[in-house]
């Protein structure tokens, strides 16, 4: 298995052994069973206890190797999704040696060192089955269809067909109630695994109902006020609970969430929901900051964190562009050719408002004249832009910068040999447009930095040009 993740893992031989007291063991039944979940783009994901995500990615390079996850935790819930978007969640418990199979073409867990109901381990793989006859929830089928209708880019009437679903949904997790507790009653499901889903399905349902198939919207202040109402005790530390408060941060403006943070900090001491949002938030937060600001922003709060790891995770975006030699190279007008290096050198005692750019990218190519505008205003102040071209296919980069204007000598450029650079691959720039901003000495002080056409980058410039 690949394991990417801020916490600490091991990885070891598969044995019953290396299921230890602090330890959960989980590991493939074949190869066979591995390509299986490689062909789906399988990824199982928990929550480390730091509170911060792992993604377990199945890799035919480590066939054989178990995923050692060290744990002080009694349990915890590890989710399943892949390209088809089926989703389960698993609860695992410390001790657990657990052999990944697959049944029915779906994920299917198994016990080595206990004897267990398979309802222990795949409750909703067999709920769906048993109550719906097929591998989606009532909930599932209606998330798919919102994010089908979101998605579309045109306006289509789904109100009704959303609401029938919805209805759907909420009566499907009354069934789940009966449904849970008969296999109890008939010794197929421990209380402690049934406390656990029950939480989970009634947080779920209070979710549910803040999607809005009217406005096609999520009513972000109805689902705080369920997350906050939530029974901490068996959803603490679980990925459903997080990824809810990513959810609630996420659907709101800058404006709604610092509000929300700013209630939550006015009073006790922040219990882990509250926290939970507030790392989301200062996750959504800070790539979008300077770094001297987002140094300043996470001082605000660092105290507040679930612990010292999570604050390490929020700056360490910042912290590996900083560490990186900007190894980019580049080509400029007429084929002239060099590096970013050798660009910063030459423009040193200047600042650098770099515009990453595609031709693919209509919103990049709608932002010129705002970039040429700021160009223009504040050349004389010692601002530049440059036009950095991220195109995969560079051939026509020139015909194209001259078409928009902006095949300015000195300031034009396309970007070579992209996969060769770590500092490229590091800002992700598949997510454009986007724009950066060096110091006069050739440093990256601004790796998100606000829009030519904003007011916030013209404030921007005039306090850095005043100090």
């Amino acid at each position: 298995m690949a394991f990417w993740s801020c916490n600490s893992g091991e990885k070891g031989e598969a044995s019953i052994e290396a299921g230890g007291i602090e330890k959960i063991v989980l590991v493939f039944e074949d190869s066979v069973t591995q390509e299986f979940f490689q062909q789906r783009k399988a990824v199982f994901k928990f929550l480390d206890d730091n509170h911060l995500p792992v993604e377990i990615l199945p890799s035919s390079k480590d066939l054989g190797i178990a995923l050692v996850i060290s744990t002080y935790r009694e349990n915890l819930d590890l989710v399943y999704r892949d390209n088809s978007q089926v989703e389960f969640t698993y609860f695992l418990q410390k001790g657990d040696s657990i052999l990944i199979q697959v049944k029915d073409k779906k994920p299917w867990l198994t016990s080595i060192n206990k004897e267990l109901s398979p309802y222990h381990y795949n409750l909703e793989l067999l709920r769906n089955n048993e109550l719906y006859g097929k591998p989606y929830s009532k909930a599932q089928d209606f998330y798919f269809l919102w994010n089908e209708t979101k998605s579309l880019p045109f306006e289509l009437d789904m109100n009704e067909d959303l609401k029938r679903n919805k209805d759907e949904a909420i009566q499907g997790f009354q069934k789940e109630v009966v449904w849970k507790d008969s296999i109890t009653k008939a010794g197929l499901l421990t209380q402690e695994i049934k406390k656990f889903y029950s939480s989970k399905n009634r947080l779920e349902q209070k979710k549910l109902e803040a999607y809005d198939p009217e406005s096609l919207q999520i009513n972000t202040k109805m689902a705080v006020n369920s997350i906050l109402e939530t029974d901490q005790s068996q959803l603490a530390n679980s990925v459903y609970l997080d990824e809810f408060s990513e959810l609630i941060i996420t659907n709101q403006t800058q404006e709604e969430s610092k509000a929300l943070i700013d209630s939550l900090i006015a009073g006790d001491d922040l219990n882990f929901i509250e926290k939970s949002l507030l790392f989301h938030h200062l996750q959504k937060e800070v790539p979008y900051l300077s770094f001297k600001d987002a140094d300043e922003f996470l001082g605000l709060y660092e105290d507040l964190l679930a612990n010292y790891a999570q604050l390490i995770h929020l700056n360490s975006f910042n912290k590996t562009l900083q560490a990186l030699e900007p190894n980019i190279e580049l080509m400029g007008l007429q084929n002239s050719l060099g590096n970013f290096k050798e660009l910063l050198d030459q423009k040193n005692g200047k600042y650098l408002y770099v515009d990453l750019w595609a031709a693919w990218c209509i919103p990049c190519i709608k932002a010129f004249p705002a970039a040429l505008a700021l160009n223009e205003e504040y050349k004389s102040r010692g601002v530049e832009v440059i036009f950095l071209s991220v195109d995969d296919n560079y051939k026509f980069w020139e015909e194209v910068a001259n078409k928009y204007d902006i095949a300015i000598p000195g300031q034009s450029f396309v970007a070579l040999k992209k996969k060769e650079s770590e500092y490229l691959k590091a800002l992700n720039v598949a997510q454009i447009p986007r724009y950066l901003i060096f110091d006069p000495a050739g440093k990256l002080i601004h790796p998100n930095a606000p829009r030519p056409d904003t007011e916030e980058i013209k404030l921007f410039f005039n306090t850095i040009l005043q100090n």
